[in-house]
């Protein structure tokens, strides 16, 4: 740590013990908050939380928010921002035990400590004890878990938000730098027929053969280049395009033909292709099929340049912390998707745990100090 380093933070940088323990605390705190999509009380006082957290460093200006039942808060440390750091505080639903959080085997335990409570932390507390007007930002969110509607998605299309990159710790395991990641395009299809006895089929008009001719010609489409069109490295990354039907609903019983039914699919398509192109293409075969089709959330696909000014700040940094960088690709969806629809680069990076959204979710305690070193490290190098 050099002299220079340490003027900009409030806390000694030497002192690894101190850092662990206040950003393990910080951590354990996040998580005691059940911040489930419908427990709206909680999701005010998280943000409470933050607000009240972040007021400590009188160089931060806070806007704190409600958009439909979801709370959201911007922070900056300068009127003109190149860097946001995003970060979601809402979790999937838990067990109430889950939200107790412990220590075991160096792992810190409890529902959103890896997503994305335990990386959250570390911003949180890269913000609150930095001593210089350094131009980046904070959005913290909590409606991430059920598409971002009131939340990232929001933000960037109604307010002023402006940067040079957004930085999300919301995946990429094991320091990973995420350099791309997928677009997602989930839609639900409703099919309209004819019922019939199911002796007299040709009476009727079956809506659940509608559906799957429909999604049988759909999947053929989307996954028709996934062998042929693609290099060796994207096929051991699985970077293709997928299609799930994710669930079908339809009929009365075994001897009836079905007059309606509906299906829900999700489409993960790489950068090769834009969310008109698959939009477009759904759209063509739901008129070709005669069925409705109902958008149910999208994102653009996310990437950025390896030769990105910022990504080569954050790889000098990564170099200086941990070594040789690794790199990796993301097939799920992140609030990065609103930023590129934005034009808006995205770095994404997480800390080593495992368990998102499982009865045991856990986040290496260490690896959080090394994310904050990583996170300031990177700062200094923008400021």
């Amino acid at each position: 740590m050099s002299l220079n380093e340490q003027v900009f933070f409030d806390v000694d940088l030497s002192n690894y013990e101190f850092i662990r323990k206040e950003i393990v605390e910080l951590a354990s705190s996040l998580i005691r908050f059940k911040t489930t999509a419908s427990n709206e009380q909680e999701l005010k006082n998280i943000i409470d939380f933050v607000e009240n957290y972040l007021k400590a460093n009188k160089l931060i200006s806070i806007n704190k928010f409600k958009v439909n039942d979801k709370y959201n808060l911007i922070a900056k440390l300068s009127d003109k921002i190149k860097v946001y750091f995003v970060v979601h505080l809402d979790v999937v639903d838990a067990l109430d035990s889950q939200f107790n959080p412990y220590i075991e085997d160096n792992k810190l335990v409890g529902r959103g400590a890896l997503d994305m409570k335990g990386p959250a932390s570390t911003v949180l507390y890269l913000f609150k004890n930095l001593k210089q007007n350094i131009p980046i930002g904070l959005i913290a969110t909590t409606d991430e878990e059920i598409g971002s509607l009131s939340g990232v998605k929001y933000i960037l299309e109604n307010m002023d938000i402006k940067a040079d990159v957004a930085v999300i710790p919301d995946g990429g395991e094991d320091f990973n730098i995420i350099t791309k990641g997928k677009g997602a395009f989930h839609f639900r299809v409703k099919s309209y027929g004819k019922s019939a006895h199911g002796s007299t089929t040709w009476l009727g008009i079956n809506a659940v053969d509608k559906l799957l001719k429909f999604y049988n010609e759909l999947k053929e489409i989307i996954l028709e280049n996934n062998e042929n069109d693609i290099n060796q490295v994207d096929k051991d990354l699985h970077w293709h395009n997928t299609v799930n039907l994710g669930k079908i609903e339809g009929g009365v019983k075994v001897n009836v033909v079905p007059d309606y039914a509906y299906a829900d699919i999700d489409i993960r398509f790489t950068e090769k292709y834009t969310l008109d192109n698959i939009y477009n293409l759904v759209d063509y075969l739901a008129k070709k099929y005669s069925l409705e089709l109902e958008v149910l959330s999208t994102g653009q696909p996310v990437s950025i340049d390896l030769n990105n000014k910022y990504l080569q700040k954050f790889i000098e940094s990564y170099k200086v912390v941990l070594g040789e960088p690794k790199f990796s690709v993301e097939h799920g969806a992140t609030d990065g998707r609103f930023f590129a629809a934005k034009n808006i680069p995205v770095i994404t990076i997480y800390p080593k745990g495992q368990g998102l959204h499982s009865d045991y979710e856990w986040v290496d305690v260490d690896s959080l100090v090394i994310l904050f070193k990583l996170f300031y490290n990177f700062i200094l190098k923008i400021s």
